[in-house]
């Protein structure tokens, strides 16, 4: 193996700096990503758990009201077999 010089040795620093720039841009890039993603999922007003918690809010809600029904129905039909 030859032994390299120094210009060799200076080329493969320019590369490693430029690899170092790329990975600083990407890494920047990716702050922005993560900080959009965050705020679409964390937002208060609008965000995706904000969603989820609404949408399980109502389902509970909408359950008690379904069970209100099937008691009454319950109901109505014992009435009609066992007091006619």
């Amino acid at each position: 193996m030859a032994r390299k010089t120094n210009d060799h040795l200076h080329n493969e620093l320019q590369l490693l700096k430029l690899d170092m720039d790329h990975m600083r841009e990407a890494q920047t890039k990716l702050q922005g990503d993560i900080s959009m993603i965050k705020s679409r999922l964390l937002n208060p007003d609008d965000g995706a758990i904000s969603r989820l918690n609404k949408n399980t809010e109502f389902r509970m809600k909408g359950q008690k009201a379904l069970w209100s029904i099937w008691v009454a129905l319950i109901g109505i039909i014992a009435k009609m077999v066992f007091w006619e």
